[in-house]
């Protein structure tokens, strides 16, 4: 827990709504202590890239400090400040080329929302799209993965609840601040989302969900999802907008037909047109990310399973009955994904640690690990023979869940 006089720096940090650019500057300069930076001479400020006059006499202006309200707040136990650095700032966002530098977080971020699928669409959606969207959330969650959308009215709020009623994680990025009400309509949503997820926002508590902020947002949405799930989306959607950054950080994009009647369906039908991968079920999800699947009855089914075994076509697992599976799919899963993770050398397990959904390339995966490219290709090509690493073209790899 921050102290009083540090989250009141980093709110008027956040008031001040510089570029998410300019604000990253800052922090550089700081070291990570907003405080510093509002002690900083002129001179000094004068040298950051970006910094222009007008961002000086904004940042000296004392009336953009925190407010009481906004440092009521701060000091719930369930809101959160991080920051791009910060422990527990999601891998999958400092992967892009403009991380959001601030986070404001109603509820906890966890490790395994790094395996995470994005699912947006229209806010005027049809009762198909809303059960579609709806479905594949309820059964993504099921399987162990996280649900990431807007938390706006239509398709995002289908997906939210879908993820609540597959018993799992889901996280609902804003387009304004943590405190602000919109849409009311979901308020018990919310409820819902801070206590098995989290609401998270790179905007000042206050801010009002003016449009500008949407589009901004969505790059959130993408940014911590290993592949971004369009749900109908007419060709003016800010879920187009969404697809884009998906295809600009290199994650999958996908998309649900629709009928080819329907203005609210001509944008996915569209991107399906320009290579999306189409999605009428589950399984095509998980496949287009790379996922090792176990099949199982859906209503039981809780994670994916790691033990890739004999016994089965293509590495499937067979399972005794049914009644077994009831009985405890997720332990085991659990068990097994910890006991092959176990059994590997340390080296090997740092190098799994530094993968995800995400390719990664060699060269990077080896720095990152402090060793050698040669040694980090071998010790690769293990964890590719053993099935916890695929190896993708131009010497990329991701991590198998």
């Amino acid at each position: 827990m921050l102290h009083t006089d540090s989250l009141r720096a980093w709110q008027r940090l956040a008031n001040l709504q510089f570029s998410s650019r300019l604000v990253s500057a800052l922090l550089r300069y700081s070291g990570n202590d907003p405080s510093a930076i509002f002690k900083a001479p002129d001179a000094d400020l004068e040298t950051i890239p970006e910094m222009q006059a007008r961002h000086i006499a904004r940042l000296r202006d004392s009336s953009l400090g925190a407010t009481p309200r906004q440092m009521v707040w701060l000091e719930r136990p369930d809101v959160h400040v991080i920051w791009h650095g910060h422990p527990e700032y999601p891998r999958p966002l400092s992967e892009l080329p403009d991380p959001p530098p601030i986070l404001f977080v109603r509820g906890r971020l966890d490790e395994a929302d790094r395996f995470a699928v994005g699912i947006v669409g229209s806010r005027r959606a049809t009762p198909y799209g809303r059960s579609v969207a709806e479905r594949l959330a309820r059964e993504l969650t099921s399987r162990g993965l996280t649900v990431v959308s807007g938390g706006a009215i239509g398709i995002d709020t289908a997906a939210h609840r879908g993820a609540l009623a597959g018993g799992g994680r889901t996280i609902a990025v804003l387009g304004c601040g943590l405190d602000v009400d919109y849409p009311r309509d979901n308020r018990d949503l919310f409820e819902q989302v801070a206590e098995s997820g989290a609401l998270i926002t790179e905007y000042p508590l206050g801010a009002q969900p003016e449009a500008w902020r949407f589009p901004l947002r969505n790059r959130i949405i993408s940014g911590l999802s290993q592949g971004t799930l369009v749900v109908e989306a007419p060709r003016a959607s800010g879920a187009l907008i969404t697809a884009r950054y998906a295809a600009e950080h290199g994650r999958p994009v996908m998309a649900v037909p629709g009928n080819i009647d329907r203005p609210g369906s001509q944008g996915t039908n569209d991107l399906l047109k320009d290579g999306a991968i189409l999605v009428t079920e589950t399984e095509d999800i998980l496949h287009a990310l790379g996922m090792v699947v176990l099949p199982a009855r859906k209503e039981h089914q809780r994670a994916l399973d790691l033990n890739v075994e004999d016994g089965g076509p293509e590495g499937y697992r067979v399972e005794a009955s049914d009644a077994e599976q009831d009985l405890g799919a997720t332990t085991r899963a659990e068990a097994n994904a910890a006991r092959r993770v176990g059994a590997l050398s340390q080296v090997q397990q740092r190098l799994l640690g530094e993968l995800s959904l995400s390719p990664r390339h060699i060269d990077a995966i080896a720095i990152a690990t402090d060793m050698a490219a040669t040694q980090a290709g071998v010790e690769m090509t293990l964890l590719e023979l053993s099935g916890h690493v695929r190896r993708l073209p131009g010497n990329n790899y991701i991590r198998t869940l």
